[in-house]
């Protein structure tokens, strides 16, 4: 990759590249170091050990998110209160940065497609920070996940869940999937949500911070990183949902979603499009397919 081939990155914008990948690696490693040292005294402990872990992971997962955020530049703004611990929770997804954000508010076991796991250096953070991963298109293994979310809830962790199955670039929310809200219709749980929107001041959000078009990670990564600075608001919904049937549920938490959604800008010419030399290397990840899933997908 070439400055010209990633849209901001002349001189200036490549150092705020390196300089904020460097911060966010050297954070995301050391907090990592202290989470799993702060675990070494709870191994032995076979009835409190899970729960201690547990604290101490959601804890370290808002240090870890604020930290990182402020690194590289991205600004957060809550309306509503987020749900309480123990509760399933819904989002739309816009690109790998919802993690961070939704994190630094509201620490939550995210559950990501399977091939998250198979990445290198992301995949391992990925599961210690508790991911539950998902094959959807394996009917037992949607199943076994069904079961983990519920071991999480009763450790008293909050559980995300993107029903869209995919990222987009922010113009709607698309209609969800319910496979994974299928306990909750069953056992009567309150199902809460929270809506994300980015702003990028002079850039097109839509493309450089949502990760919805078949962009490389690296060079999407890299336009995001060299960005001024982004603005979230992360809207949590003032009531959850309750329905005894999954679709209903997924159906009424899309419909109050809606209601609150902002759409994300998009600005015309701003990113290179599809097939254009400028977009740089498309390699991902083992495991990752060119489309525009994300790994927590």
């Amino acid at each position: 990759m070439t400055l010209s081939q990633t849209d901001p990155c002349r001189l200036p914008g490549w150092l705020r590249v390196a300089a904020r990948a460097g911060a966010g690696l050297a954070w995301t490693t050391a907090v990592a170091a202290l989470l799993v040292a702060s675990w070494t005294p709870t191994v032995l402990s076979r009835r409190s050990g899970a729960t201690k872990r547990a604290g101490a992971r959601r804890l370290a997962k808002r240090i870890w998110a604020r930290g990182l955020l402020l690194a590289v530049g991205v600004r957060v703004r809550v309306e509503g209160r987020p749900p309480p611990s123990g509760t399933i929770v819904v989002s739309n997804h816009l690109g790998y940065i919802d993690i961070p954000v939704v994190d630094s508010v509201a620490p939550t076991v995210f559950v990501a497609r399977a091939d998250l796991r198979r990445w290198p250096f992301l995949g391992p953070l990925a599961s210690l920070g508790g991911t539950i991963f998902v094959d959807r298109a394996t009917k037992s293994d949607v199943l076994a996940v069904r079961r983990r979310m519920l071991e999480a809830l009763a450790r008293r962790e909050r559980v995300l869940v993107f029903p869209e199955a995919t990222s987009t670039s922010g113009a709607t929310i698309l209609p969800f999937k319910s496979a994974l809200l299928a306990d909750a219709a069953a056992r009567g749980l309150p199902v809460y949500w929270v809506t994300l929107t980015y702003r990028a001041p002079g850039a097109s959000a839509g493309d450089r911070v949502c990760w919805g078009s078949d962009v490389g990670f690296v060079a999407h990564l890299a336009g995001l990183l060299a960005l001024p600075r982004v603005e979230c608001t992360v809207r949590f919904g003032r009531r959850p949902v309750l329905a005894g049937d999954r679709k209903e549920l997924a159906s009424e938490l899309r419909r109050r979603m809606m209601g609150a959604f902002e759409p994300v800008e998009v600005l015309p010419n701003r990113y290179p499009p599809q097939g254009d030399a400028r977009t740089g290397s498309r390699s991902a990840p083992p495991g990752r397919p060119r489309r525009r899933s994300t790994p927590h997908s």
